[in-house]
């Protein structure tokens, strides 16, 4: 009791560890915010997957982020204890997941925060599936964040999957037998963009080649820490190491159909980070469209030896280049 105990309420009085669940918009969704200083800049993370959250985790991810920010984690619809506080009506959670869905979780969610804490504007970050919504968000409510963090930007699914296998391809150029493997799954992404089973189990074998000839550099996921989380009883700690994809139809369709390059204005300064070694979100589509963004301060980072997580691969490259970014763009 007494090493969950100082995970979980680790700072004093001086800083915050909370830990709610609060309806919004009609379902019950997990926030947890922890920081060693209140008065540090409020930011809110918005995890990946879609189903990804990494609040269970934050201690291995996110403990140097906590002595520079107020560090804001939420379980997004049907994800983890999001999902496990609203299992009765999950079938009918999935249905949703639509941009203007999760727009209304986020403006909800900064709602909240308002009555724990007295601030103006929150810096918002999106991670993968995170930054789809993420970047939506921050184009259309400048008022409400004062800098957007794409981690891994998402810009077009489909498109994305294209590169990372012709760069595998050249990657693999001396196995004829795993330039195989990747035609044949280039040549089964179903036509429209849909997520089944088969296709998630076709993704896991396309992470594996990925992680073969590209993601060299990255750090194995802290499994251990994972399954011996204070933050995560043992149905959650199931959930998050489930993948059901009808769990999250709606958000899947939005993930799958969306077009970050369909408008390219933004309000507020905006910071777009990468792993080098990233073929999940590759930054390649970015930096396409990167000249074309409209911001008061834009910026694009490549971290050297970092996959899609280049947070956790690569976390003081990391923690400096955003610190830098905040300061410097007021």
């Amino acid at each position: 009791m007494s090493r969950k105990n100082d995970i979980l309420y680790c700072y004093s009085e001086k800083g915050i560890c909370m830990y709610d669940t609060v309806e919004i918009n009609g379902i019950k969704q997990y926030i947890q915010i922890r920081g060693a200083n209140k008065s540090s800049p409020l930011l809110l993370f918005l995890h990946g997957g879609p189903g990804g959250s990494i609040a269970g985790l934050c201690h291995i991810m996110q403990s140097e982020w906590e002595k520079n920010f107020t560090v804001v984690n939420w379980d997004q619809r049907n994800t983890c204890k999001t999902y496990l506080a609203n299992k009765n009506n999950a079938a009918v959670i999935a249905k949703s997941g639509s941009i203007s869905d999760y727009i209304a979780d986020i403006d909800a969610v900064i709602d909240y925060l308002h009555t724990v804490y007295d601030f103006e504007k929150i810096i918002l970050v999106g991670f993968s599936w995170g930054s789809l919504i993420g970047a939506e968000y921050a184009k259309t409510n400048g008022e409400r964040i004062s800098h957007y963090i794409g981690i891994g930007q998402h810009v077009h699914y489909i498109d994305g999957l294209h590169y990372s296998c012709e760069w595998l391809k050249d990657a693999a150029k001396d196995s004829a037998s795993d330039i195989n493997k990747i035609q044949h799954f280039l040549d089964n992404i179903p036509k429209p963009p849909e997520m089944n089973a088969t296709f998630l189990r076709s993704l896991q074998d396309f992470s594996m080649l990925g992680a073969k000839y590209i993601a060299k550099d990255g750090k194995t996921f802290p499994m251990k820490a994972l399954l011996t989380s204070p933050f995560l009883n043992l149905s959650e700690k199931m959930s998050m190491l489930r993948s059901d994809t009808k769990l999250l139809t709606g958000t899947y369709h939005t993930l799958m159909t969306h077009d970050f390059r369909k408008n390219l204005h933004f309000d507020l300064p905006v910071l777009f980070v990468s792993g080098d070694e990233d073929f999940v979100c590759p930054n390649h589509l970015l930096e396409q469209c990167f000249n074309d963004i409209s911001a008061p301060v834009k910026k694009n980072v490549v971290i050297p030896k970092a996959t899609h997580l280049c947070f956790y691969d690569q976390p003081m490259i990391f923690l400096k280049e955003v610190v830098e970014f905040i300061s410097k763009a007021q």
